[in-house]
């Protein structure tokens, strides 16, 4: 008899295929080892082949195992572009699938008669012998059965617990995506998670969109007009950009409020959610000379002055220190400033020094605001 070894990419056919591996024990295992009755070699060749599945198995495990930690949390991803997120998945476990399918296959009855061209091929998830209904009961288990066949059965068991972790994995991840999509708040959440990371990984988006005084249309806006609520459209668009397009909307989104609001391309990406700091830091750069205390050596501004404005200038991430001190460089000899700065070497090892000393950012922001205040 011929039988279907074909399951559908989706959910559905993870279930099915879960199914019938939790239904693998002892007697169904005794059962096929009589159905066919396997010699001592055919044993030993089974045990090998299971052996070999179990080391592909474990190899693709790890690798799905990483990648749902971050699948989720990825508001674009380049995972699923062409492929709903089962056919995704059923892409990542092809040899998990190739081995159960093998195994499920090998253990189906067999049967000379001829059948009708016509006629529907049984599954092998049915009908093997594995996952067929009620089985024969063994009156003495398999312990009265000889170690090679004990080993056997205790690889298939461990195959069996791999195929089923991982494609209960598979069935979670599709699960959460769902309930991910369900929720706008969690959705708002991880688009703006992502929005933040992507601004850091945006340099050379925006280096070619600064050249440009109009900026394209931006997909963001569109999308946001079609939706019903700004929730929807976190919802809706979960999981349905990649992360180049992704990268490439941030980049236009940011730039043109940042430029409605009367920044330059520089501040925007140094206070992208935080344009009245930018345009209060930007002034303040301009009164820094008639400030008291902040010449260091001659003709060079104080180390401690500088790391005070640094804190003060309210940036999301160290990361953006240095850019932030290239930034006031320019900005400051731009405005005739006649101190000239330290380097950044300098800078940073003023930064630690009052780190060693026990001086807090907290300290350093209210004695700046001082400064300014006075």
């Amino acid at each position: 008899m011929q039988y279907s070894t074909i399951v559908d990419k989706d959910e559905q056919g993870l279930i099915q295929i879960i199914e019938a591996a939790k239904k693998f024990e002892e007697d169904r295992f005794l059962e096929g080892i009589h159905q066919r009755c396997y010699t001592a070699l055919d044993i030993q060749v089974a045990t090998d082949r299971v052996r070999e599945y179990q080391n592909k198995l474990n190899t693709e495990a790890r690798a799905l195992v990483y990648f749902s930690q971050t699948f989720l949390q990825q508001y674009a991803t380049d995972n699923n572009k062409c492929f709903e997120t089962a056919q995704m998945l059923f892409n990542r476990i092809r040899s998990t699938l190739k081995a159960s399918r093998a195994v499920f296959k090998k253990t189906c009855p067999t049967r000379r008669r001829r059948q009708p061209v016509d006629m529907e091929k049984p599954s092998i998830y049915v009908r093997s012998v594995l996952s067929k209904g009620e089985c024969n009961r063994d009156l003495f288990g398999i312990l009265s059965f000889e170690e090679s066949v004990q080993t056997l059965y205790n690889e298939m068991q461990a195959f069996f617990t791999t195929v089923i972790t991982t494609l209960g994995l598979c069935h979670y991840m599709i699960k959460m995506e769902r309930a991910i999509r369900e929720d706008g708040d969690r959705c708002e959440q991880i688009f703006k998670d992502c929005e933040r990371k992507a601004l850091g990984g945006i340099k050379e988006v925006t280096k070619v969109l600064a050249k440009v005084k109009t900026l394209p249309e931006n997909e963001f806006n569109e999308r946001k007009a079609k939706a019903r609520s700004i929730k929807d459209f976190y919802r809706e668009n979960y999981h349905q950009w990649d992360t180049d397009e992704f990268k490439m909307s941030v980049a236009i989104d940011v730039l043109r409020k940042g430029r409605n609001d009367g920044l330059t391309d520089e501040e925007t990406k140094l206070w992208p959610h935080n344009h009245q700091q930018a345009l209060r830091v930007r002034e303040i750069i301009g009164t820094i000379d008639t400030m008291s205390d902040i010449e260091g050596n001659p003709n060079k501004l104080k180390g401690s002055f500088l790391v005070e404005l640094i804190k003060w200038a309210g940036l999301e991430s160290q990361d953006k220190e240095k850019s932030f001190y290239a930034y006031f460089c320019k900005e400051y000899k731009a405005r005739g400033g006649r101190y000239e700065p330290l380097s950044w070497n300098a800078v940073s090892t003023e930064r630690k020094n009052r780190r060693d000393m026990g001086v807090s950012d907290e300290e350093q922001i209210s004695s700046f605001e001082a400064r300014i205040t006075a």
